[in-house]
């Protein structure tokens, strides 16, 4: 028990140190969050996260470590989903919040079935970043057909 709090706080003290950009921390979370939803988050849907994030904001192993580590510490201690969306609605274009909307699909997608949970909580994502449910369903049927 003392092995796992002493772990927990030496994260805390890690991500308190790095500088990480705000709105990379928001995606990352709802990243890890979607990864999450359906209870079962595996090194297949973790992986993924982790080429997606490398790829959009061209980061390498310890700078996606670190983020995914600061991004896991944060949702956890997360009420809801609202403090990420609210951060990217401020920081980001439409066009760049369709990019983490088709992130989010292939995170979903990475386990290779989409249950009810996961549908919906995209479909509430979405919502809160105002993007519209046509735009969506058109960059699901992209990535599923």
């Amino acid at each position: 028990m003392f092995e796992k709090f002493k772990t927990l706080f030496e994260k805390e003290e890690k991500a308190k140190s790095i500088e990480i950009d705000a709105v990379q921390l928001a995606v990352s979370s709802l990243m890890i969050s979607t990864a999450l939803h359906d209870g079962e988050f595996d090194e297949v849907e973790k992986k993924e996260i982790m080429i997606l994030l490398g790829n959009y904001y061209s980061l390498k192993d310890q700078q996606l470590n670190e983020l995914f580590d600061a991004a896991s510490i944060l949702l956890s201690q997360a009420n809801d989903i609202h403090q990420f969306t609210s951060k990217i609605n401020s920081s980001l274009s439409d066009d760049e919040k369709l990019e983490i909307i088709e992130m989010l699909w292939k995170i979903v997608i990475a386990d290779g079935k989409i249950d009810d949970y996961e549908n919906a909580l995209i479909r509430k994502i979405s919502g809160l970043l105002y993007i519209d449910d046509f735009a969506v369903g058109e960059i699901k049927k992209k990535l599923t057909n």
